[in-house]
């Protein structure tokens, strides 16, 4: 596998320089139990494919054809500059 094409991503975001609020020693005061945004957003990243990969098109007449994709944009949040979702073309 080739490594995919990632638009819109940055060096570091917003998000990667928030603490963490989790206590890893209780997994009750850990995310999702508790609310941390830096676990949150790093979940989202987390998501977000790092290699190509393969879709499969349906076209008008039901044809199916399988096409690889090598570059994907990011959608991010405004404040944390979280990932929200991705998309190709």
């Amino acid at each position: 596998m080739l490594k995919l094409k990632i638009n819109n991503s940055l060096d570091v975001a917003r998000w990667q320089k928030l603490k963490c609020s989790c206590n890893m020693e209780i997994e009750v005061e850990c995310y999702p139990f508790v609310k941390c945004e830096h676990c949150r957003c790093k979940e989202c990243w987390d998501s977000v494919p790092q290699e190509d990969f393969q879709v499969i098109d349906t076209d008008k007449d039901n044809k199916k054809t399988t096409r690889t994709v090598s570059e994907i944009t990011l959608i991010r949040g405004h404040d944390l500059q979280d990932v929200i979702g991705w998309q190709w073309q």
